[in-house]
């Protein structure tokens, strides 16, 4: 198996038919492995009326974190891609992407284009004609617009960089953390300028707070450098400027102590594993 497909479902059936239609239309060889969270609206007795499908039926909702952790531990594919229920897929998704993992050394993460009807009305050609025009490459490092609605990796790297915190619950900032271990790893999260993904964006955490204030503050707490990749504008710059001088003398030593420190741990880690 190629591929394994981890999706997510908490209601809005509708949403979840589309998806499941053109996920098989666009995809091959792969398995798709869906965690509901406690649906009601009909939505679990379709997904049990679908073949192959790995179905993982929790009563109540576990959040995003636990619930693509439950799908992790039953995939069986070299690459694992966490989809939305609430988006449309075009084709060759998975190929363009995966040619980045062919092509770099050390990717992580690798997300398509994304289109927002709430703030795009373009069609799929003018969409990436857009992002050729602006950046002439077929895929460039981008934190920001890595975005997990619509995310491969393969296992190798969640084995090293670990699965989500399920601290992050129900959901937010989970996306961010998880990226944020793999480049402190020394892995690089990239996005496909060759193709993109419909998302009808937030159909399932539309209006709710899922404790976004809790979880940010959580994450920033965690990751003293993480506030520059999180933010833009005027912000990004502080906090660029903020990592720049930390490279300057004295900071620099303490700087270069803790990059140090931090390949060191990451190598111990490497060669405990390899021990068990």
């Amino acid at each position: 198996m190629k591929l394994s497909i981890i999706t997510l479902t908490y209601n809005n059936l509708v949403y979840t038919k589309k998806f499941i239609e053109s996920l098989y239309k666009y995809t091959k060889d792969f398995e798709l492995i869906i965690v509901d969270n406690g649906s009601t609206d009909g939505t679990v007795e379709y997904l049990k009326t679908l073949d192959g499908l790995k179905l993982i039926l929790n009563k109540e909702n576990q959040g995003f974190s636990k619930g693509n952790n439950q799908g992790i531990e039953i995939a069986q594919g070299e690459y694992i891609g966490f989809l939305n229920n609430d988006i449309l897929l075009y084709p060759n998704w998975f190929e363009k992407r995966k040619k980045v993992f062919e092509t770099e050394t050390n990717v992580a993460f690798v997300s398509p284009r994304h289109v927002n009807p709430h703030f795009d009305n373009t069609d799929e050609n003018k969409y990436l004609s857009f992002y050729k025009n602006i950046y002439h490459k077929d895929y460039e490092k981008s934190f920001d617009e890595c975005v997990f609605s619509c995310v491969i990796t393969r296992r190798d790297v969640l084995e090293e960089v670990g699965l989500f915190d399920e601290y992050y619950s129900p959901a937010f900032f989970e996306d961010n953390d998880i990226k944020y271990r793999a480049i402190l790893a020394g892995y690089g999260v990239y996005v496909a300028n060759t193709v993109c993904f419909y998302h009808f964006g937030s159909i399932t955490s539309s209006g709710k707070d899922y404790n976004l204030i809790r979880n940010r503050n959580y994450y920033f707490a965690k990751y003293s450098f993480a506030e520059y990749l999180s933010n833009s504008g005027r912000d990004r710059d502080i906090y660029k400027r903020i990592c720049e001088d930390m490279r300057k003398f004295p900071l620099n030593i303490i700087y270069s102590c803790f990059v140090t420190i931090r390949k060191i741990r990451n190598r111990v880690l490497k060669i405990l594993k390899g021990q068990k």
